[in-house]
């Protein structure tokens, strides 16, 4: 498949058949006596360019000499555009009459067309030499040839030769504008053409010119302007509209605005389209550009389906132009065809890798392996590996902050979701480094939930050992389970940020007072918290249960039985059933014998709370009659009561 690049300025891309038509018309009236016959003529007036070339032949087998069959023929296969057909006809008339100058400057275009620059070269030199009479347009071909070369001070010499040789020709200003673009003096090209729309008042190629210029002086509304001139003074012509919109296109991909961008890409859509409705163009290496540039523009506008049909008729022709891989990939990813994007982006990534050292990627690496990463990470079946291996390649090339959010959330989620826990909480807290609001307060839930996981496996995990050997994470990236941190109160942290903007979450508030009771052994904070969940949901069983033990055992607050039979008693009305939590009705039992035994000792009442414990140990006993605690403590109480 052939490698092409496609970023080179309109001009310089067209420079070789732009003048053509041009030519043709400003030469097109032979000085010559001679006279094709009639039959011919007529067909010639009719566009009948097959006829005549039937009828020519005929006339070419009767008689071989005559130069003026060939000179026509050659000028037939060179508005066709069939240059090297042109030039054997042109260079065969010139043989035939040596001084048919005519034939001999059409055989300096073809071979300018063809590319054969040498050849070019010696055929306007020698007309400069010969033709005393029109030398001038020779030297307009030569300057044509130092152009493309690239040899714009020699170019601007000639062309201004030919124009004191005839300085009413239109088209020699047109060129001397465009060697001034060219050479970087896009200000004096104006002039020029100015001077060319005064000598052809009806002519449209100075103004696809003018277009240029004003681009390269970022004077846009100048470009569009002269661009809608040419377009209002033939709106049917098919290749006014191709002109176009390659100039929209290049005004798109320079504007300063965001709207004007916008504006400029539907511009070369629309342009594109008539240009293919009037032309019917086929797809084939002729218009790869318009295809391309469609595709282009599609893309720039979020119109990813459109891109992809256009993409692919371009691979399809078979062509490669710089980057299409990128931007067909880019174009999948967008209408979320997420498998086939990943194939072609990678092979985005193989196609670079053939390309010259004169090649130079204006793709960053983070835009190319944050696609890939986003192809594995949103397909159907997720590949959080792959996913994040590309992620972390985006990020260690300077990925602008804005861009960094959603990789970096991305990758803690991705690590969340593979439970390799402590590097998804190093993830999210480079995350949450960058700012977070409302919409992402769940990242500081995540990241507490994670630093609850690493805290409640702190020796490690086989498994998570095996996730980061095939991710081939380096040890020290990740956080170190083992070292001097309270991953306890890393969670209660990040929790607490959390319930910043979600306060009546009551999972969380008491998950985090369940971690300060019994993780922290704080039982300020915990009792705090589950007060918290308490007044948002009084029925919340867990926070009933964990204050009433945490009030009978005195293992992290200070022993109150009043207070563990204030909890543990409205926590029986979570039961479904009366011996549904046999360990609850006990602790309830408990926790009066105890109280009754603290009052008892200090010469209080007793019997009341007996009497109740009594009555709780019974309940236990219908439920578990060999139950060893609620005996014994029945036992005790018989000579209480």
């Amino acid at each position: 498949m052939r490698n092409i690049t496609l970023r080179k300025s309109v001009y310089f891309q067209l420079v070789a058949t732009i003048f053509v038509f041009l030519l043709t018309l400003t030469f097109s009236t032979e000085s010559k006596s001679e006279e094709l016959k009639p039959i011919i003529a007529d067909a010639l007036s009719k566009g009948d360019t097959a006829l005549a070339l039937d009828l020519l032949n005929q006339e070419i087998d009767l008689d071989p000499g005559y130069y003026y069959n060939y000179h026509t023929k050659g000028k037939i296969f060179f508005e066709r555009g069939q240059f090297a057909q042109a030039k054997d006809q042109f260079a065969t008339a010139f043989d035939k009459k040596s001084k048919d100058y005519e034939s001999l400057y059409y055989l300096g275009l073809s071979q300018l067309e063809l590319g054969e620059l040498e050849e070019a070269r010696k055929t306007f030199k020698t007309g400069i030499k010969k033709d005393k009479d029109l030398k001038h347009r020779f030297e307009d071909g030569l300057g044509l040839v130092f152009m493309k070369e690239g040899n714009y001070n020699e170019a601007d010499t000639y062309f201004r030769k030919a124009i004191v040789g005839d300085d009413k020709i239109a088209l020699y200003h047109i060129h001397l504008g465009d060697v001034n673009l060219a050479n970087g003096v896009a200000a004096l090209a104006p002039i020029e053409y100015e001077k060319a729309v005064a000598l052809d008042t009806a002519g449209k190629e100075v103004y696809y010119h003018w277009a240029e210029a004003c681009l390269e002086m970022k004077d846009y509304s100048c470009a569009i302007e002269k661009l809608k001139i040419v377009l209002q003074k033939d709106s049917t012509h098919a290749p006014s509209w191709m002109r176009a919109a390659g100039i929209y296109f290049k005004a798109a991909r320079s504007s300063r605005t965001r709207d004007e961008q916008t504006n400029r890409f539907k511009e070369t859509i629309g342009a594109y389209k008539k240009y293919l409705e009037l032309s019917d163009a086929p797809v084939d290496s002729a218009h790869v550009r318009v295809f391309f540039e469609l595709a282009m523009s599609y893309s720039a506008l979020n119109g990813f389906e459109d891109a992809v049909d256009y993409y692919e008729k371009v691979l399809a022709i078979p062509y490669e132009p710089r980057d299409i891989y990128f931007n067909y990939g880019k174009a999948l990813w967008g209408i979320k065809d997420y498998v086939k994007a990943s194939e072609i982006l990678e092979k985005h990534i193989d196609w670079v890798a053939k390309q010259d050292d004169t090649y130079n990627s204006s793709i960053r690496d983070y835009e190319l392996y944050q696609l890939i990463g986003d192809a594995y990470y949103y397909r159907d079946n997720r590949d959080y590996f792959t996913a994040i291996s590309n992620y972390k390649k985006a990020l260690e090339d300077n990925m602008p902050e804005r861009l960094q959010m959603r990789i970096l959330q991305n990758v803690a989620l991705g690590y969340n979701n593979l439970k390799s826990y402590d590097q998804a909480f190093e993830y999210y807290q480079k995350r949450i480094a960058l700012g977070v609001d409302e919409k992402y307060a769940f990242l500081y839930k995540y990241a507490g939930n994670c630093a609850l996981a690493i805290g409640a496996n702190s020796d490690g995990d086989e498994d998570e050992e095996m996730l980061e050997d095939d991710l081939d994470v380096e040890p020290a990236a990740a956080v170190d389970a083992n070292a001097n941190v309270n991953y306890y109160e890393l969670a209660v942290e990040n929790l607490i940020k959390y319930l910043e903007f979600n306060p009546k979450d009551t999972g969380i508030v008491t998950t985090v007072a369940s971690t300060y009771l019994h993780q922290l052994l704080d039982c300020t904070n915990g009792v705090k918290y589950y007060e918290m969940a308490l007044a948002l949901d009084p029925g919340n069983c867990d926070a009933l249960k964990y204050l009433g033990y945490g009030y009978l055992t005195g293992a992290v607050c200070t022993k109150s039985y009043s207070k563990a039979i204030k909890y543990l008693t409205k926590a029986v009305s979570c039961m479904s059933g009366d011996c549904e939590d046999v360990g609850l009705i006990l602790g309830i039992a408990q926790s009066y014998h105890l109280l009754g035994a603290d009052k008892a000792e200090n010469g209080g009442d007793a019997k009341p709370d007996y009497k109740n414990a009594y009555d709780w140990y019974s309940r236990v006993l219908k439920c578990e009659p060999n139950n060893k605690d609620a005996t014994e403590g029945k036992s005790q109480l018989e000579f209480e009561i």
